[in-house]
């Protein structure tokens, strides 16, 4: 083999790992803005199921006193 065929192959296999590596990245992506995606929408459920807000000034102090 000559030496420009070995540098050709070498430079293939490096432009196929590349890729490779640019899919495997755009899979995790797609992974996690997928999960996020199902966090905020649980957060969106929990937040309309868990009823009216609190009436003006509710919340504002604690009492310590037992």
């Amino acid at each position: 083999m000559d030496p420009v065929s070995v540098a050709a192959a070498v430079q293939m296999l490096g432009a196929a790992q590349n890729q490779q590596i640019g899919v495997a990245i755009a899979r995790q992506q797609l992974a996690a803005d997928k999960a996020v995606a199902g966090l905020v929408a649980e957060g969106a459920q929990n937040a309309a199921s868990a009823g009216p807000p609190a009436p003006p000034g509710q919340g504002l102090s604690v009492d310590l006193r037992v």
